[in-house]
């Protein structure tokens, strides 16, 4: 527990913000073909979430991209913490493509 902790302080506050953002985007994935709904807490599922899906796999690949190029330039320890970093930004994203992939499609092709 007490590694899993230090882990995830590692991350740093942004990097556990825009995880989590993205954990609770694929939770809360609505189903393909579902209308959008346009008052009360449905709003989120429907209409919110998948606008900013985009957003988000954006910022985690940009998240990725920033970490290996300030890997670079930094020690052992440093280091270590940016490959978690990058890692959990590629897998977390990899994550989000394959939980949103069937709903885009869906409205790609009608």
């Amino acid at each position: 527990m007490n590694t899993l902790l230090q882990y995830f302080v590692g991350l740093g506050p942004l990097r556990l913000m825009l995880s989590s953002a993205a954990i609770i985007m694929m939770v809360f994935r609505p189903v393909s073909g579902t209308e959008a709904i346009y008052e009360g807490w449905a709003v989120f599922p429907t209409l919110l979430f998948p606008a900013l899906t985009p957003i988000i796999f954006m910022l985690l690949l940009l998240d990725a991209l920033m970490s290996r190029v300030l890997m670079m330039d930094k020690q052992s320890s440093e280091e270590a913490r940016l490959q978690r970093a990058l890692w959990t930004d590629l897998g977390i994203a990899g994550l989000l493509l394959l939980v949103w992939y069937g709903y885009f499609s869906y409205l790609m092709a009608a």
